[in-house]
């Protein structure tokens, strides 16, 4: 408990470390794309058919760089009015860095499996895991900070409802569920959306 109420990490440094955590998690995404270890030896019309027939692996990984974005963006306003950080969101941000970085092994598995539903469905899991996470950080700002707005704002913990369902989608048709995390993350790049804080007092 000592050990708890003595415990001190500035700002700065606490979005330094987390910023760096997300660009190297979106730039590791590039690495889940594969191409036919033969192409180098086919014609140029198979190049470009091969090229055009790894479309699902563009959109999954817009998807994922998209998300990884996004809780760039929602990391960066839900800190903007924070004044301390304690050991509990210490802890809380790195269980959801941990998840954030594990999204480039789903992205791979999507695009070695293909857009079937074990992997479209463990790809669902893991932004459900995210989407806990952020709500999860979220509360421990709450806790840390009583001078902030207490009420739960639905837009927050939207996330934690949406991906669920679209996993669900995805267990019943894969290519549904990929639409739908492909919408969500849409949806969070609305302007609208990006500049909302809901920790403003």
């Amino acid at each position: 408990m000592r050990v708890v109420e003595s415990f001190f990490l500035s700002k700065s440094r606490f979005e330094g470390f987390s910023d760096a955590v997300l660009a190297i998690a979106a730039t590791l995404l590039v690495l889940g794309f594969h191409l036919p270890t033969s192409i180098a030896t086919q014609s140029e019309a198979e190049q470009t058919r091969a090229l055009i027939g790894i479309w699902p692996q563009y959109l999954v990984y817009f998807t994922s760089f998209a998300t990884i974005g996004i809780m760039w963006l929602n990391h960066h306003a839900q800190f903007r009015y924070i004044q301390k950080i304690t050991y509990g969101m210490a802890i809380a941000n790195l269980f959801l860095l941990l998840l954030i970085c594990f999204l480039p092994f789903p992205t791979e598995v999507l695009a070695s499996f293909g857009i079937t539903r074990p992997a479209a469905v463990y790809y669902g899991l893991t932004l459900c895991g995210i989407a806990i996470g952020y709500a999860v950080l979220h509360i421990q700002l709450l806790a840390a900070h009583p001078h902030l707005p207490q009420k739960i704002d639905p837009w927050t913990f939207l996330g934690a409802i949406l991906y669920p369902v679209s996993t669900a989608i995805a267990y019943f048709s894969p290519i549904g569920g990929i639409i739908a995390y492909v919408l969500i993350a849409l949806y969070y790049m609305l302007p609208q959306n990006v500049a909302r804080s809901p920790l403003k007092p």
